[in-house]
């Protein structure tokens, strides 16, 4: 029986990822082309942009994947009661991770900058709810440590969890420039540096 052609665009769509996903695996976000998509997937190069708009449409998708399996690793650590003892590590370690994510290539920290509070037309909607949800989570995590006096040392009182978020999205922001632009190349050193400024910035004085 021929499938419905609904059927047949939702196989072809799943056969384009497929093959971008596979295509970033073997040579990085950054040599995946539309040419190269298009050769594995079996189809014509306007069928990729058909169904995604354009190759950022696509390839966020593939970025995607990568946000939700750092969701799932931060959430899995955030439930380990001993990560408590030490609130900054554990918020500077959150931030290493996404920063390893958005500087594995130029593309993904293009990417991701491009969209930081702004839907790009063709951009995955799952990848900008991702990034809002990591935001939640980190926000989340704020007003709880704000309104526990269990944990220490104690988070300042004079800004809201939202506003924090914000700053602490900056810090993350610049060091991936830092480290996209090779002004800092060992990873310790970038840890240290955002551990003293999450220091500086959420505890109360």
């Amino acid at each position: 029986m021929t499938r419905k052609p609904q059927q047949r665009s939702i196989a072809t769509r799943a056969r384009v990822l497929a093959a971008a996903r596979d295509l970033s695996q073997k040579h990085g976000l950054d040599l995946v082309t539309a040419e190269a998509v298009a050769q594995e997937a079996g189809v014509a190069k306007g069928t990729v942009f058909s169904h995604f708009g354009d190759m950022d449409g696509l390839l966020s998708y593939v970025l995607l994947d990568r946000l939700n399996a750092l969701r799932a690793a931060t959430s899995d650590e955030a439930a380990e009661p001993d990560q408590l003892s030490d609130p900054v590590g554990l918020l500077t370690r959150r931030m290493m991770a996404l920063i390893d994510v958005i500087t594995d290539s130029p593309t993904i920290l293009r990417l991701f900058l491009d969209n930081i509070g702004v839907t790009k037309p063709n951009c995955a909607a799952e990848f900008v709810e991702t990034l809002d949800a990591l935001d939640a989570e980190l926000e989340h995590f704020l007003t709880f440590w704000q309104q526990g006096a269990s944990l220490k040392p104690e988070l300042r009182q004079d800004r809201s969890p939202k506003e924090m978020v914000d700053g602490l999205i900056a810090f993350m922001i610049h060091g991936a420039i830092l480290v996209k632009s090779h002004q800092l190349t060992d990873r310790a050193e970038l840890e240290h540096r955002l551990r003293r400024h999450v220091e500086a910035f959420l505890i109360r004085q």
